[in-house]
């Protein structure tokens, strides 16, 4: 058995548990520097910007109006990023067609920060996916779709099921988060720090619906609830600008998806979601305090 590999997990754990302990590299960086009573980041407020891709663990789709009433198990949803092109991505006009996350946070004091922000993520029912399905559909709305059903197999398909929020799925967050710093140059411009980070409120949706023929793309609307949990590193460049790259991992209920606005029709499903994205970022000042050299 190797016994080095052990040594130095357990010298990293030292190190992150005594924030007295410090490793100073030849190259100038210093890891897991000491904290002092300077507070130099209480106060300060940061922004970013960034962009996203997520994935969805399976999940089950009720919908109900007078004409039906039934459940798809076991959805398979996935999302729906632009393709990379300069139009997309670079145009300012263009900014908000792909995934995108912004954030604004305030510091508390050196480490904690409280920030909201917004993370515009897509989702899309899989179409030509098999899945079960139980409830009831009316001759009404659909005489080829008629009947009960107990956990029958059904393909998805462009006349029966489209289920896509692409305007989109949104989290609105709330959270409260910590930053730890991890390296520190000797010149101070140039930090790596971990981000871990809890919170969450709003799901607000613009979901596109047809069933069996007839739907609409619906109106922005807060659809439901969520808690969210996120950690990643944060590299700051000359005290003003950092790079950001965190995972998350998000639990929403949608209770209350529009099919057709204000129809008496409705949408309920329960999403796990796994985002990464990458943001850019700025730090600032409100008033006359300056950033310290």
């Amino acid at each position: 058995m190797h016994l080095r590999p052990i040594f130095t997990l357990i010298l990293a754990v030292i190190c992150l548990a005594d924030i007295d302990a410090q490793l100073v590299t030849p190259s100038g960086f210093t890891f897991f520097p000491k904290l002092t009573k300077n507070q130099e980041n209480k106060g300060k407020f940061f922004l970013y910007w960034g962009y996203n891709r997520s994935k969805y663990l399976r999940s089950d789709i009720h919908f109900s109006s007078p004409d039906y009433d039934f459940t798809l198990f076991d959805v398979k949803g996935t999302d729906r990023q632009s393709k990379f092109t300069a139009g997309n991505y670079l145009k300012p006009a263009n900014f908000s067609i792909p995934q995108y996350n912004y954030r604004l946070g305030y510091f508390m004091n050196d480490s904690w920060v409280i920030s909201g922000g917004l993370d515009h993520m897509k989702y899309v029912v899989k179409q030509g996916q098999r899945v079960r399905m139980s409830g009831v559909i009316s001759e009404r709305i659909s005489s080829k779709y008629a009947g009960a059903y107990l956990l029958d197999s059904i393909t998805l398909s462009e006349d029966f099921v489209q289920f896509e929020h692409t305007n989109g799925l949104n989290l609105i967050t709330l959270d409260f988060e910590y930053l730890q710093p991890v390296a520190v140059s000797r010149s101070g411009n140039f930090k790596l720090k971990w981000n871990i980070g809890l919170g969450g409120i709003w799901v607000v949706t613009k979901t596109e619906v047809h069933l069996m023929g007839d739907g609409i793309d619906n109106d922005f609307h807060v659809a439901g609830f969520s808690l969210a949990a996120k950690t990643g590193p944060r590299f700051d460049i000359f005290k003003r600008f950092f790079i950001a790259t965190e995972f998350k991992a998000a639990y929403m209920t949608i209770p209350d998806v529009l099919i057709e606005n204000a129809a008496p029709k409705r949408a309920d499903h329960t999403l796990i979601a796994f985002e990464k994205y990458v943001a850019v970022g700025t730090y600032f000042n409100l008033g006359k305090k300056r950033f310290r050299k």
